[in-house]
């Protein structure tokens, strides 16, 4: 029989084991409790360094064969986009030498180029005022031998690219900036009805390749009313008359200084056209008073990247399935078009003279959602 004494030391031993027993509980759920508080790893969160990997559209820029032969432009084109549009290449005055001569070695280049590399093509442009071949000018054929011509045109083209090219503008900046027609264009000096003509042109390349999608493309439509107004007059024709058109383009050759809420809004509004909307030649200007001084500064770096931003931005308002793509006018500021045609002292793309990713580069990755 046990005495008293060890009964007592028994029964406090067994309560200072207890007491470590519950501490030992105690520490394993407050520790579990931090580990509860603690961030989540969310396994679906990457960090996205090409515009590619973010976007859910197609991400395009307009290059040309001869840059595609450097290393460092092709390889910076292959990283950074996933659709091409030919820059000049496959313009008529490129391709159409003569009645029945044709020359498709800078169009092919260019569509292999872009299967090679798992890339979509759009087609640009199969009438544009600015390159009609000399020959088709100075013709004199009346409107049936002009549209019968151009008709042969069309289907040539589009057919021998059917199955590899996805889209085209059919037609390219038929309107004046007052919103009229372009009285300068041979179209308009041919015809009674340039829009008519027009809209028998998107059906010859629908008859042609069935799959296409079909552009009108055309500049500040965002900024200008006007032509706003005049595209979605010929888009309810169009739509009215059983012609084809798909889609719009936006080529949205912008300024930092330009309106952010009016592209916005002007974007929405286009939508409601029901069409997809394709921001087809997209480049960003910074020296607003084409000073042989100006600096890229940090500033206007960060307003460029803000700009680019908000245009991104603008574009995912609209319906998902609308959006059809967004493409920059070149890849790099070492080629741009606006070093010519605006001042050589101009900045306008997401890589550096080096292929180096500028800021802007970020803004547009901040734009997409």
């Amino acid at each position: 029989m046990r005495s008293t004494n060890s009964i007592i030391c028994s029964r406090a031993m067994c309560k200072h084991f207890f007491l470590i027993f519950l501490a030992f509980i105690v520490m394993l759920s407050a520790c579990s409790k931090k580990a509860d508080l603690a961030t989540p790893i969310d396994p679906q969160v990457i960090v996205t360094k090409t515009l590619i990997e973010k976007a859910k559209f197609p991400i395009g820029a307009a290059v040309t064969v001869a840059h595609l032969k450097e290393a460092d432009f092709a390889n910076a084109f292959k990283n950074n986009y996933n659709q091409l549009t030919a820059e000049y290449e496959m313009k008529m005055n490129q391709i159409w030498t003569s009645p029945s001569g044709y020359s498709f070695g800078n169009a092919d280049y260019l569509v292999n180029f872009a299967l090679q590399n798992n890339m979509k093509v759009h087609g640009h442009t199969l009438l544009w005022y600015q390159s009609t071949p000399d020959w088709l000018k100075t013709a004199s054929y009346d409107s049936l031998n002009f549209e019968n011509n151009v008709k042969t045109y069309i289907q040539t083209v589009v057919s021998r690219y059917k199955g590899k090219i996805v889209s085209w503008d059919v037609a390219n900046e038929i309107f004046a900036d007052n919103g009229s027609l372009r009285i300068d264009a041979t179209v308009y000096k041919t015809f009674k009805d340039p829009v008519g003509f027009y809209g028998r042109c998107f059906q010859y390349a629908k008859t042609s390749d069935p799959s296409l999608k079909l552009f009108y493309n055309d500049y500040d439509i965002v900024n200008n009313s006007a032509k706003r107004n005049s595209i979605r007059k010929m888009a309810d024709r169009f739509k009215r008359e059983g012609y084809p058109i798909d889609g719009i383009g936006e080529q949205c050759h912008t300024t930092v200084w330009s309106n952010k809420a009016s592209i916005t809004s002007s974007l929405t509004e286009l939508a409601t056209l029901g069409l997809l909307i394709h921001i087809s030649e997209l480049d960003i200007r910074v020296n607003q008073n084409k000073s042989d001084s100006y600096v890229f500064t940090s500033s206007e770096i960060q307003k460029q990247s803000d700009m680019y931003s908000a245009v991104v931005s603008a574009f995912e308002t609209i319906p998902q399935a609308q959006k059809f793509a967004i493409t920059t006018w070149g890849v790099t500021d070492k080629y741009t078009w606006l070093t010519g045609w605006w001042h050589p002292k101009e900045y306008p793309l997401l890589l550096d003279n080096l292929y180096v990713k500028k800021v802007a580069y970020d803004g547009f990755l901040l734009g997409l959602k």
